[in-house]
């Protein structure tokens, strides 16, 4: 596995653990610990996210303008693709 992957994993992980805690506050929302808890894997997920795409790649299409998230490089362009 390499760096790309595992920061992947690591986001995927981030991003499940966020969605669990979301889905444990629609039933408890007086849990305050843990609403307290969501926020600090927020700002986690949040910094592993920017890491990850100043190294790679956007993973979504929010930050750039206009079109020029269609002027690449593409998933299957990196030299780390298996396609």
């Amino acid at each position: 596995m390499n760096n790309r992957e595992a920061m992947l994993k690591k986001l995927n992980a981030a991003q499940f653990t966020l969605w669990e805690i979301h889905l444990y506050l629609d039933t408890h929302p007086w849990d305050l610990q843990m609403v307290e808890h969501y926020h600090k894997c927020h700002s986690k997920y949040k910094l592993i996210k920017a890491e990850f795409e100043e190294k790679y790649c956007p993973l979504t299409t929010k930050k750039a303008q206009g079109a020029e998230w269609l002027k690449g490089p593409w998933p299957w362009e990196f030299q780390e693709c298996d396609c």
